[in-house]
């Protein structure tokens, strides 16, 4: 069986270290201070956007979050941990911008976004019952609660959060 770095080898494909990768932007990249990057090595390359809205730099083959490079670019290594935009726009990529943060910190800075069927955070049509029974549901705690009207799911969900 052909080892997977043979391979590589083989392919001609350039595995790069994180220190090489740092070094790489280091001397083929310039930080302008709006948050983005100059490539001196490659013309009109200044990334894409991915699924979710954040900008993407290949390099030697590989993506790149831009965020992640611009992090390892004034950090000289790459986080160990997430890296949250504090204004929580995807592509503003200014290092002021972005801190070194845990999964939890990183959620908390989030806005929910109201489901569209029921204009509510949390709240969705049931598509388990097909309307038979209870139309909306939500969960708590590991429980799905299940209601007839949108102001039942909304009364009970404010009682379970809030106690009132």
């Amino acid at each position: 069986m052909v080892e997977f770095r043979d391979w590589i080898i083989r392919e001609g494909i350039d595995i790069m270290s994180d220190a090489e990768v740092i070094d790489y932007i280091k001397q083929y990249f310039i930080y302008n201070n709006d948050g983005t990057f100059t490539r001196t090595d490659k013309k009109n390359s200044k990334g894409s956007l991915d699924k979710d809205g954040y900008l993407i730099i290949k390099i030697k083959g590989k993506q790149y979050k831009a965020h992640r490079l611009v992090f390892a670019y004034h950090n000289g290594k790459f986080p160990t941990m997430e890296i949250d935009h504090i204004n929580r726009n995807r592509t503003d990529n200014r290092i002021e911008n972005l801190r070194e943060v845990d999964r939890q910190t990183n959620v908390d800075n989030t806005t929910r976004k109201p489901n569209p069927d029921t204009g509510t955070v949390g709240i969705y049509k049931d598509k388990c019952t097909k309307g038979l029974k209870a139309i909306y549901s939500f969960r708590y705690k590991g429980k799905t609660y299940r209601f007839r009207t949108l102001e039942e799911a909304l009364n009970k969900k404010e009682e379970l959060l809030y106690g009132k």
